[in-house]
């Protein structure tokens, strides 16, 4: 039953709940109130009622959503409005979303070729949030790269809404199993796409992302076709290494390492729960997070620069303690 499945995926996602300590150490790194976020969130919810062009689904979304949006932001309700506006409006402009579905075979496959999740673990001195990425075998025939980036994309989807405010993120992907085969089936079109929705779309604030075993065909390619998309705030917290985990070790002290180096972090089992709690929602990434947006409702501000979207009550009740 749903009442069921709800049940088990509350039990997996009790891993990832911070305490209260823990949200109010993320919330005190970016000065934030309590109060001042849930006043935000108030006038975001008020906002998104007339953004007609959006989607409809905009007015279902949860609090963690809107609240990680928030707090992504810095509390900037400018920034938050941009970022969801474009969030939602990229759907139609991108091959990155025409295919929702987690029952894809070509999906599937791909799933079952790589291991993705976040640790659910974060530290007081820390305040950052590790996300460990990697394909678990050589298999150039089997990889698709569409599908391989929707992987992060439904796991970020799903996170967002059902996990509570998190911290900055720490990136870390392993190209150890990557061939030149694989490189071939590397679309520019969608690396451009996928770092514009990371950056312009997602509410992820990135401390680091580290590339460890890159061959050198990757490291070329990185910094050809990769670096070039990014601001130069995240291309000075990008590391690109060829050699392994012992180079980014000082990074991961007290962080639960994965299997594959040393540790008892159980990402491949914690990977697949995340596949399986996507199938699951499988009508929910085939409806709502396929609706689109309707550009002929979109209310145009006179003056072009105006950050505003030209929408009334845009501007941020500051809450006195």
């Amino acid at each position: 039953s749903s009442s069921q499945t709800q049940a088990t995926f509350n039990n997996f996602i009790q891993m990832y709940e911070f305490t209260e300590e823990q949200i109010d150490w993320v919330l005190a790194e970016i000065s934030y109130s309590r109060k001042q976020l849930d006043s935000d969130l108030e006038q975001i919810k008020e906002w998104l009622k007339l953004q007609h062009h959006l989607p409809a689904c905009r007015l279902k979304e949860s609090d963690n959503f809107l609240k990680n949006y928030l707090t992504g932001c810095k509390g900037s309700l400018e920034k938050t409005k941009r970022k969801l506006d474009a969030y939602y409006t990229f759907r139609s402009h991108s091959e990155l979303f025409t295919n929702r579905d987690p029952l894809d075979p070509q999906y599937v496959q791909m799933r079952q070729l790589m291991t993705f999740a976040p640790v659910p673990v974060i530290s007081e001195g820390r305040k950052i949030m590790f996300l460990f990425g990697s394909i678990t075998k050589v298999d150039p025939e089997g990889f698709h790269f569409l599908p391989f980036l929707r992987a992060y994309l439904n796991c970020s989807e799903l996170w967002l809404r059902e996990v509570g405010i998190h911290p900055q993120l720490y990136l870390l992907g392993d190209y150890d199993k990557f061939t030149v085969q694989h490189l071939m089936k590397v679309k520019l079109l969608l690396v451009r796409d996928f770092v514009y929705y990371l950056l312009n779309e997602m509410p992820f604030r990135i401390a680091k992302i580290s590339w460890i075993n890159c061959p050198p065909f990757i490291v070329a390619f990185i910094n050809k076709w990769v670096k070039p998309f990014l601001s130069k705030k995240l291309r000075d917290r990008l590391y690109i290494t060829s050699n392994g985990i012992e180079e980014v070790i000082q990074d991961l002290e007290n962080v639960p390492l994965p299997e594959q180096y040393g540790g008892d972090f159980p990402l491949r089992q914690l990977s697949e729960q995340w596949r399986e709690e996507e199938a699951k929602r499988r009508q929910w990434y085939l409806n709502e997070l396929s609706e689109q947006c309707d550009e002929s409702k979109r209310v145009v501000s006179e003056d072009p620069t105006n950050p505003y979207f030209g929408v009334p009550g845009s501007l941020k009740r500051l809450v006195v303690d």
